[in-house]
């Protein structure tokens, strides 16, 4: 997820995260009157049974299969790993692997990666597309729509401390901003990931790391799936994957591109399709959709008043301090130096503070769901909980505190290079597009803080091969057995889908799309009806806009939430120097003339 620091430290509160617990967390039962009692948290045993394997490559990867222990993926026959991606004493990078339902030797490989940045990407697993979600009563169920029905899917807790991946490990306790305290700062509750956080603090440096643990994995594999024959790998990502998403997956094909002439060593793959499911993608062109979704958006909501919009438009705009004037500050600093940094981070300051959060200050609306209440009860959260279970610990071979969705630490080690409004990620899309990879934008349409007006901008803003074809390419509807659930707009290997009632994690609401989605961008079939093969021609014919629309929603005197059908939870390589003047009146340009 990608979360504003205000959220950020609501989410910390509201979790709990301090320095003592006692006697442990209370979970409230969303729907009922019941709470439950979760234990004190305490220092986690040393797991058992844990198998051990050295790749090819040298790499030492830590493992259990916790589908033999009723975790997470019971169907039979379908194997699944959990462990760590050894590839130092100080680097231990926690996956979980699932086999694809469907065919597990032909199937291609998916990475699934949730944003943040600091996300774990047990969120995506958990609460929107993995083989299994947490019940109410911490234990979990199969999701018949996950993802893995069609793909070998491979989840990365990154970068490290996110999730149980960690540098070190030792004692402690959590602040209340969430960030770890030793035992000597306060008394330990539990053991937790020790890292340096700011060693990786850019997205660029995370796509460097993240590379070398799958390429650890994948050598690997032919011990864990000695069958597997498919080497197509496809990149699925959300939130803050808009910058994860193309600037991991242009690293990954450069490096893959040097395995393939003989110029590096690893295990070589088959790029095939990048898929981004509510993205923050380019925050020049997307700020200015904040206050435009907050009260024009398709729900007939108006989150603020008049003059609250009046007041983030002159954030917007201001011609010396306002958030777009910083953004284009940020393209001529030197993005590898502190004062460049210090720059990027005050435009990213001001887009957040004054344009992006007075709907959270003053609309009283859900952050990924403009339909909810901010205190948001859907997806309901059963991750924490279930995770810090000891049975489950030992099923997934873990011996430290799982303490929350998201790491602060990284969290503010990017905010202050940044990195949030860096300009590469727009640049990277074009490049990976324009190397025939295909293109997947998603966007559920109630979602706020990665809202699909500013998603399809950015789509009709890529400057690439086709640009004029993809523009004139118009909407139709998505439809899956007749069923239509969002609209499309595609030439040949790009496409923009703006998914009906779904906040931001598209695959919780409305799951028979997200799979059809999922299963058309990685066969190769026309995103919208899933009954032609792509070509290098198609498009669809359709209106310019997206028309469709909803009836006012009025916020609810009490809420509640229950699973849906498919979940029962649920936020340094140095840029290359360029002429960013230059960049800037592109984007300009483009965001005019795809607005007339």
């Amino acid at each position: 997820m990608h979360y504003s620091s205000k959220v950020l430290v609501v989410v910390a509160t509201c979790l709990g995260i301090a320095s003592a617990f006692n006697p442990g967390p209370k979970i409230h039962r969303p729907g009922s009157d019941k709470v439950m009692q979760v234990n004190k948290r305490q220092l986690p045993a040393e797991p058992t049974d844990v198998l051990s394997i050295t790749t090819s490559s040298g790499v030492n990867i830590t493992y259990k299969e916790p589908g033999n222990e009723g975790i997470c993926e019971t169907t039979p026959g379908v194997k699944s790993y959990a462990g760590f991606v050894n590839l130092a004493p100080d680097v231990h990078s926690f996956f979980w692997w699932f086999e694809s339902r469907r065919d597990p030797v032909n199937d291609p490989i998916t990475l699934w990666l949730n944003g943040g940045p600091g996300s774990d990407s047990l969120i995506g697993l958990f609460q929107e597309l993995g083989p299994c979600n947490i019940s109410e009563d911490l234990v979990t169920q199969i999701n018949p729509y996950a993802w893995n029905n069609v793909s070998n899917m491979l989840f990365l807790s990154q970068p490290l401390g996110v999730g149980f991946s960690y540098g070190g490990k030792a004692p402690g306790s959590m602040s209340i901003f969430g960030s770890y305290l030793n035992a000597q700062e306060a008394p330990p509750d539990g053991r937790y990931p020790v890292i340096n956080a700011t060693a990786i603090d850019t997205t660029d440096l995370a796509a460097v790391a993240a590379w070398e643990v799958i390429q650890g994995f994948l050598s690997g594999l032919p011990q864990l799936a000695p069958n597997l024959k498919s080497k197509t790998f496809n990149l699925a990502t959300e939130s803050y994957g808009g910058h994860y998403g193309p600037a991991f997956f242009n690293y990954f094909y450069n490096q893959n591109q040097l395995i393939a002439n003989g110029s590096a060593k690893g295990v070589q793959l088959d790029f095939n399709s990048l898929t981004i499911i509510n993205g923050i993608i380019d925050e020049y062109i997307q700020a200015p959709y904040y206050p435009e979704f907050a009260v024009n958006n398709t729900y007939g909501i108006k989150a603020y008043n008049q003059s609250i919009y009046d007041y983030t438009q002159i954030a917007l705009n201001a011609p010396v301090f306002g958030c777009l004037t910083q953004i284009e500050s940020c393209y001529y600093a030197n993005q590898s130096a502190l004062v460049g940094q210090g720059v990027c981070t005050e435009a990213a300051n001001e887009c957040r503070d004054n344009v992006e959060s007075p709907y959270y200050a003053f609309g009283g609306r859900g952050v990924y769901d403009i339909r909810h209440p901010y205190e948001d009860p859907t997806p309901p959260d059963y991750i924490i909980p279930f995770l810090n279970q000891a049975s489950v610990q030992d099923a997934l071979g873990v011996d430290t505190n799982y303490t929350s969705f998201s790491n602060t630490d990284i969290y503010y080690a990017f905010q202050q290079t940044g990195d949030f409004v860096y300009p590469n990620f727009l640049e990277d899309l074009e490049h990976i597009l324009n190397s025939g990879v295909r293109v997947s934008l998603i966007y559920g349409d109630a979602d706020y803080i990665c809202n699909w007006f500013g998603g399809e901008a950015v789509s009709l803003a890529v400057n690439y091969t086709h640009t004029a074809e993809f523009r004139r390419a118009g909407y139709i509807p998505m439809t899956v057995d007749g069923v239509e659930y969002g609209e499309t707009r595609e030439f040949g290997n790009f496409s923009f889908t703006r998914v009906y009632e779904a906040g931001h994690e598209v695959p919780y609401y409305q799951p028979i799309a997200s799979l059809q989605l999922f299963n058309r961008t990685i066969f190769g079939f026309d995103t919208a009806t899933g009954t032609q093969k792509v070509s290098a021609n198609l498009i669809t014919n359709g209106t310019a806009q997206a028309t469709h629309t909803e009836s006012f929603v009025p916020l609810p005197s009490t809420s509640s939430a229950s699973p849906s059908a498919s979940a029962t939870s649920a936020p340094k390589i140095p840029i290359i120097p360029r002429n960013k003047w230059a960049r800037y009146e592109k984007k300009a340009r483009l965001v005019k003339d795809a607005s007339n």
